[in-house]
């Protein structure tokens, strides 16, 4: 131990420093405070101190009986009239990246349905991806579309690499939010393993629905993160 530091900030520092270096990721369980104290041979108190203080910086969350995780950094997420994931976050000097999960053609499914205004069981084209801010997983989007209007999506898709693009070379120049829900659950296992949270961290949900330029239901979907919500209550209508 280093004179004149206090032991609890030392502790702080080495656990800092392991964060920083990623030895330790976002999501990770630190060690007990006993697995702590016998490390550094100090008594739980000091060792409660020093994690009181990676709180207090934001770098870890602790919850009783649960331990403590290290923290992920939130990224806002603002809620207006044209939601562009690449564009805001290249706004923000960060650099945006997607990597497709799923994308297939499937049954609507009820809210599917009635949110783009089709029978329940018509074909749509169903799009899953995953969203990194500056490589670190951000959110799952989920993005579904009516088959019957967009059948060569899927071709197109894989061309263009964006949902924005693809729309523009499908007769789609502009699209715009018309409606929010907000609620938020606890991860599923897959969730947790994507998106490298602890199970008891709260994901936010968005369920959204896209317009095109005259009004017509274009795009559901359903997004899950770990985010802020910066909301501008000049546009999007919520449910």
């Amino acid at each position: 131990m280093a004179v004149g530091v206090p032991l609890w900030r030392e502790i702080s520092q080495s656990l800092e420093k392991r964060i920083r270096a990623r030895e330790l990721s976002p999501g990770d369980k630190l060690p007990t405070e006993h697995e702590l104290s016998r490390q550094f041979m100090v008594n739980r108190h000091t060792v409660r101190r020093a994690l009181l203080d990676l709180q207090d910086k934001g770098m870890v969350e602790s919850t009783q009986g649960r331990g403590s995780y290290v923290r992920r950094a939130t990224t806002p997420v603002r809620l207006n009239k044209r939601p562009r994931f690449t564009e805001n976050v290249r706004k923000r000097g960060a650099q945006p990246r997607t990597q497709t999960l799923k994308l297939e053609v499937r049954p609507a499914d009820a809210r599917m349905a009635q949110a783009l205004e089709i029978k329940v069981g018509e074909p749509v084209i169903f799009l899953e991806r995953m969203r990194f801010v500056n490589d670190e997983p951000t959110g799952i989007g989920q993005h579904v579309f009516s088959f019957q209007r967009f059948p060569t999506f899927i071709e197109m898709y894989k061309k263009r690499g964006t949902i924005t693009q693809t729309l523009i070379d499908s007769g789609i120049p502009d699209y715009t939010r018309r409606r929010t829900a907000i609620s938020a659950r606890l991860p599923t296992t897959r969730e947790c393993e994507l998106l490298h949270v602890p199970k008891h961290v709260p994901l936010l949900v968005h369920r959204y629905l896209n317009v095109d330029g005259l009004g017509r239901p274009l795009e559901y979907g359903e997004s899950r993160s770990m985010a802020e919500v910066e909301i501008d209550f000049y546009e999007p209508k919520f449910d």
